[in-house]
């Protein structure tokens, strides 16, 4: 097939060299792009599921309600684990330690529920719970109830990593 290019007389052939580029320039992109995809889906999942995706729809605007009565308490809270136990301190938003809570710590790995656990952590000193805890090392998805004798709770979502 010779084709002439811009009138002149130099004439082009398409050859198999040129669908082979033309084929690998194709493919090239299709896996690049495959490949990033594939990469941000694996990097990025958080592990959050939803036993029934249409509950959950159904209470959204009840979980930004609370969400908002929660954030005018102004309540200051922290959770660290220092490999041995957890610690949990809450405080109001001048700072005061908000003592006589009931803290229920629920952890397990953002993957999978084999090493879920349910853990109410003690107060040790005003506004400071804990409660000695052995995890290993890895992603570890916390979620901490602090319920008030009110019958208010404040919940606190955190994701920790513990080293080796």
């Amino acid at each position: 097939m010779s084709n002439q290019v811009d009138g002149s007389n130099k004439s082009w052939k398409f050859t198999g060299w040129h669908m082979a580029a033309i084929m690998g320039a194709f493919f090239g992109v299709i896996f690049t792009v495959n490949g990033y995809m594939a990469y941000v889906a694996t990097t990025s999942w958080s592990g959050v599921m939803a036993r029934n995706g249409y509950v959950a729809s159904q209470d959204f605007n009840a979980t930004l309600a609370e969400r908002k009565r929660q954030d005018r308490l102004g309540y200051q809270s922290e959770l660290r684990y220092d490999g041995q136990a957890m610690k949990f301190t809450l405080s109001d938003r001048d700072g005061l330690p908000l003592q006589n809570f009931k803290i229920v710590l629920l952890i397990g790995r953002p993957s999978h529920e084999s090493e879920d656990r349910k853990i109410e952590l003690h107060e040790q000193l005003p506004g400071i719970y804990r409660q000695k805890l052995q995890l290993a090392p890895g992603q570890w998805n916390a979620e901490v109830i602090a319920n008030e004798k009110t019958d208010q709770q404040y919940r606190r979502l955190v994701r920790l990593y513990v080293k080796e």
